[in-house]
């Protein structure tokens, strides 16, 4: 039997004063590794549910978080730890959506955890007796939660660090109840490292005379350890470069506390800010979750991921160390490696692992893009675009028109500089094509996935690297290829990975780039090539007749292929020309065919 107190947040005081509610299985709760005889979860909700009951988000909190993730409590001056990110209007839109944000199971801020009384004996508190839990075990207890709310499937998972495993953990348990999942600075399982730093952590706590073998009482416990233990993980969440910018080697202003730096301060108060609000038993048993987290195992991370059917969007952040970008690739590269439908963002922060709790635009303007849709960045670029066409938009149609003509229905495409996903985006709607973009840009890479366009934030050579042979029936280049190192090299990659490769580019031997060489001796400016030699980017010029030669020598590769089809427009980029195309043409499109 459940019961529960549904405590209702009038429309008028949503995300201003917020209250915290309790779920209650008064019956068995089956862990991994033991058995509770009930489980209460504490738990907030923001919004309203629709009528198909389909429109809720999952927010999942990290390691020392809890689920107060926006508004106010009574009393509070410091909303939710998620505020600028949840809200009528903001990226988590509740005009839109139904949020629930709940205390994980085995943490300490309301739900059922080491520092919780027994249900079995309420004079004790669990303490270290408290059954190992998972992060498995987390995601079935708001499972249950959930089914108690009567949500028929979530709208998007969404956690940061081990919210992020956590939302990996549930398309993985889940995978018809979730329709997108946005998983932040996360891994698929924690290094040697990472590992290690939890241990020296825990080692503190229970080095701490008074934590008594975890048998100690409110007010009494482990304080230094878990302080210790506190202050070395928060360098973990922090950067370098965040560190040097903030503290230095600045002295303390207040020099009572015998602090030699204002950095020894600042941990100081985040050791003992920690311990009024924490657990230290917990902190343990939770720490040893995450380390045993792993979904690699045995049998590899595309075999836990076979299953996947949400729609996936990985971000990671420049200056993390606690879980790299590296750690975050490897679990959209094993998705994409078979099938799925799996993004990656990479966001320039300094802040480190913590840089998914900081407001950022960039940030707010990428979960926004994933929930919603195009923003109205996205839409007012759209609008200016379509009331100032360039002779560069012209181009563009030249190709898309091209690709589209010879790309067939139902085909699976890898647009390689694909910009703001446009092409993929066209092809999706008027053709069922399953489409992936690689663009290093993050502003193009975002407007991707503000269109629904699966894209990865990443070297176009490294994303081919990791493809499977034939995993493409098409791999375009539109004028891509000139800006590649050794783009001879990434062609042949592209017709490992793809059956056929288009690839357009401008002919530098067009005659009119030939007669201002001629006549003036210095290199062409232009639309098309705008800058000074001297500051100008990598370019790789080159003409048809280079192009068509390139195909003859490499013929004798590894991988055979042939021309097929090629369209040459003129300098004006709209009339076709056959005649003399290395001289009269402006812009050549090719069609490769794997043998």
């Amino acid at each position: 039997m459940i019961h529960s107190d549904k405590t209702h947040i009038s429309q008028d005081q949503e995300l201003r004063q917020v209250e915290e509610k309790k779920f209650l299985l008064s019956e068995p709760f089956k862990l991994e590794n033991g058995e509770l005889s009930s489980l209460e979860i504490a738990y907030e909700s923001y919004g309203s549910l629709n009528q198909e009951r389909t429109n809720c988000i999952l927010l999942c909190h990290a390691l020392t978080g809890d689920h107060h993730a926006a508004g106010y409590h009574e009393g509070d001056e410091k909303p939710g730890w998620w505020n600028h990110l949840i809200g009528p209007g903001k990226p988590i839109d509740t005009n839109i959506f139904f949020v629930v944000c709940s205390n994980c199971l085995g943490a300490c801020g309301g739900s059922t955890g080491p520092a919780s009384k027994s249900f079995d004996d309420t004079s004790k508190i669990y303490g270290m007796g408290f059954p190992d839990f998972t992060i498995k075990d987390m995601i079935r207890a708001q499972k249950a939660l959930l089914d108690f709310l009567e949500v028929n499937n979530i709208e998007a998972v969404i956690g940061g660090s081990m919210g992020g495993m956590q939302a990996l953990q549930w398309i993985v348990e889940f995978p018809e109840f979730v329709q997108k999942a946005l998983v932040i600075a996360a891994t698929s399982r924690h290094s040697a490292q990472t590992i290690a730093f939890n241990e020296v952590g825990r080692r503190s706590i229970q080095g701490d005379p008074l934590w008594n073998k975890g048998d100690y009482s409110q007010g009494s416990g482990p304080d230094i350890g878990l302080a210790v233990a506190r202050m070395m993980a928060h360098i973990t969440y922090l950067s370098d470069e965040g560190m040097e910018d903030k503290f230095g080697r600045d002295q303390p202003i207040d020099s009572t506390h015998n602090f030699e730096f204002k950095v020894e301060s600042y941990l100081d108060h985040q050791g003992k800010k920690f311990v009024d609000r924490f657990d230290a038993n917990t902190y343990i048993k939770l720490t040893k979750a995450l380390d045993r987290f792993d979904l690699v195992g045995d049998q590899g991370l595309d075999n836990s991921l076979s299953h996947v059917k949400s729609k996936v969007l990985v971000i990671a952040f420049t200056s993390d160390w606690l879980y790299t970008p590296e750690q975050n690739k490897e679990i959209v590269n094993a998705m994409l490696r078979i099938g799925k439908d799996a993004s990656y963002l990479e966001l320039d922060h300094k802040h480190g692992h913590d840089s998914f709790l900081i407001n950022s635009p960039d940030f707010l303007r990428t979960v926004s893009a994933f929930l919603i849709g195009k923003t109205e960045e996205d839409k007012k670029e759209k609008r200016n675009s379509d009331s100032t066409h360039s002779r560069y938009d012209v181009k563009k149609e030249a190709d898309f028109k091209i690709i589209d003509d010879w790309v067939e229905p139902s085909s699976k495409v890898l647009d390689l500089g694909c910009g703001k996903g446009a092409l993929l985006e066209y092809l999706r709607d008027t053709k069922d094509v399953f489409g992936l973009g690689v663009d290093y840009d993050l502003n193009k890479a975002t407007s991707c996935v503000a269109r629904g366009v699966t894209v990865c934030q990443e070297d176009i050579r490294k994303v081919l690297s990791n493809l499977k042979d034939n995993s493409f029936d098409w791999v375009i280049f539109s004028r891509m290829v000139e800006e590649l190192e050794e783009p001879g090299k990434v062609i042949l990659e592209a017709l490992r990975v793809g059956k056929r490769v288009a690839i357009s580019f401008v002919n530098y031997s067009y005659w009119k780039n030939r007669y201002r060489f001629l006549r003036s001796g210095v290199r062409i400016r232009n639309e098309v090539y705008p800058d000074p030699w001297e500051t100008s980017k990598l370019r790789n010029y080159f003409s048809v007749r280079d192009f068509e030669l390139f195909c003859k020598d490499m013929r004798t590769e590894k991988i055979e292929f042939s021309i097929g089809r090629k369209v040459f427009h003129r300098g004006d980029w709209v009339k076709t020309c056959k005649f003399l195309p290395n001289l009269r043409a402006g812009l050549a499109i090719y069609e490769l065919i794997k043998k």
